[in-house]
C-alpha cells in the first residue's frame, strides 16, 4: 500500500499538494494491552533474515513516464520466483493525466514485472498496461491495491486489499485466482474473504496480506489491522480458499515509544523450522517526511512471536540515495540455495511530494 501518497502537480502557476495517509493512525484509540512477551531472539543460522545486501541494480523497477498509467511511482511488491531463475513482481501504482489541461489522477492500479534473479538484471513492466483495473461502481473492490501472489492448486492467486470507495472507505481482503499462467489476467470474486467489524481491533483498515502454507498444511494469511489498535492479524485455511479469524487476534502489536512505534505491511515464510516476518515500523506520527524501517520476528507456530533484538534490519539508505527516506512493505521468498531473497520499496527525500517510490531487491545469505 502506498503508505503516504503525495503527488505534486503544477497547475495554474501553483503547486497543488494532495495528500493521502492511510492507515488513520490518529484516528485510532491507542490502547493496545500488548500481549505476554518473549525475550528477543536471533535468528538461527547466523545472521539468515537479519543482514541483508541491497543487489547492485536497485531499484529494479520505477515509475513510468508522466503522464502514464503509473506515473506515481511503484510500490507493494508481490514476489514470485520461476523455475527458469526469472522472478515475477507485481505492484501497486496510480496514474497521473493531462485531462483539458487539468491534471488527474486514476487508479489504483495493479502492474507486473519480469526480470532475471541469477543473475540480477532490471525488471521490465509486462504488460506495458494494468492487469487490474477500477472496478464498477457499487462493487466491494472497486479499487484494489497491496497484492500478495503465491501458487495455490497449480495456478497463480492473489489475495488483496480492496474497498469500495476513494478513501478506503468499507476495507476488505480478497482473493483472486490467474486467469492465465503468467499473471496477466485476474478472475475477481464477488465477495471479500475477510470484512473487519466496526469497532473491532481492526475495523478501521485491514490491508497488506500476505499467505504462507505450514508444514502442518494449514494456510496462514496475516494482515495488518487498524482500528483500536495497531496490529498484525491472522486468518486460517485449510484448502487456501475458505478462511476463518484466528482467536489470537491481533497476534503482533507495535510498540509505543520504540522504532516500531506504528507497524503496517508484513511479509511471512515458514523455513529452517520457523515462521519468519519482516514488517514495516515508524517511530511517532506518520508525515510526509517520516522515516520508515523494516523489522524482524520469528515464531515456532505462528501465533507468538519473538521481536529480534537488532532491530530495524533494514533501515533508509545514505543521503542521496533512491531509498533514503523510507524502506517498506516487504516481501520475501526463500530460494533454492536456502537464501533469501526480499523485495521492498523505498523512496527518497529527493523525491517527496513527486513519486510514491520505486521497487528494490535484497538478499540474505544462507552462510
Amino acid at each position: 500500500m502506498m503508505v503516504v501518497r503525495i503527488f505534486k502537480f503544477l497547475a495554474a502557476g501553483s503547486f497543488i499538494l494532495i495528500l493521502a495517509v492511510i492507515g488513520l493512525f490518529w484516528l485510532r484509540a491507542h490502547a493496545p494491552s500488548a500481549p505476554a512477551k518473549t525475550p528477543p531472539i536471533a535468528p538461527t543460522n547466523s545472521m539468515l533474515g537479519a543482514a541483508w545486501q541491497a543487489v547492485p541494480q536497485n531499484p529494479v523497477i520505477t515509475g513510468g513516464s508522466c503522464f502514464s498509467w503509473r506515473c506515481a511511482g511503484v510500490t507493494d511488491p508481490a514476489l514470485i520466483q520461476n523455475q527458469d531463475g526469472t522472478a515475477a513482481i507485481w505492484f501497486t501504482t496510480i496514474g497521473i493525466y493531462d485531462v483539458g489541461g487539468q491534471y488527474a489522477s486514476s487508479g489504483p492500479y495493479l502492474g507486473r514485472a519480469v526480470g532475471s534473479i541469477s543473475p540480477f538484471e532490471t525488471f521490465a513492466v509486462s504488460p506495458d498496461q494494468p492487469v487490474t483495473s477500477v472496478g464498477a461502481t457499487g462493487t466491494w473492490d472497486r479499487y484494489i491495491e497491496t497484492p500478495s501472489v503465491r501458487r495455490l492448486n497449480g495456478s497463480l492467486a492473489m489475495w488483496y486489499l480492496g474497498y469500495a470507495e476513494s478513501g478506503f472507505k468499507s476495507p476488505a481482503l480478497g482473493e483472486m485466482h490467474a486467469a492465465d499462467s503468467a499473471g496477466t489476467a485476474w478472475i475477481l470474486p464477488p465477495d471479500p474473504i475477510y470484512r473487519p467489524q466496526p469497532g473491532n481491533w481492526d475495523g478501521t483498515l485491514v490491508t497488506g496480506p500476505t499467505v504462507v502454507r505450514g508444514p502442518d498444511g494449514l494456510w496462514r494469511l496475516y494482515y495488518s489491522g487498524i482500528g483500536t489498535k495497531n496490529g498484525i492479524g491472522l486468518l486460517t485455511s485449510p484448502d487456501g480458499t475458505h478462511w476463518k479469524a484466528s482467536a489470537a487476534n491481533p497476534v503482533f502489536l507495535n510498540e509505543p515509544g520504540k522504532w516500531d512505534d506504528e507497524i503496517l505491511e508484513q511479509a511471512v515464510i515458514y523455513a529452517r523450522g520457523q515462521y519468519w516476518m519482516w514488517y514495516s515500523g515508524w517511530r511517532g506520527t506518520l508525515q510526509p517526511s517520516t522515516p520508515i524501517s523494516i523489522g524482524l520476528a520469528t515464531s515456532s507456530d505462528g501465533i507468538h512471536w519473538s521481536r529480534y533484538a537488532g532491530n530495524p534490519v533494514i533501515v533508509p539508505g545514505p543521503p542521496g540515495s533512491w531509498d533514503d527516506l523510507r524502506v517498506l512493505a516487504p516481501d520475501v521468498i526463500v530460494r533454492p540455495d536456502g537464501s533469501f531473497l526480499m523485495a521492498a520499496y523505498g523512496s527518497s527525500r529527493a523525491d517527496e511530494g513527486r513519486s510514491a517510490g520505486s521497487i528494490g531487491l535484497w538478499e540474505s545469505d544462507a552462510n
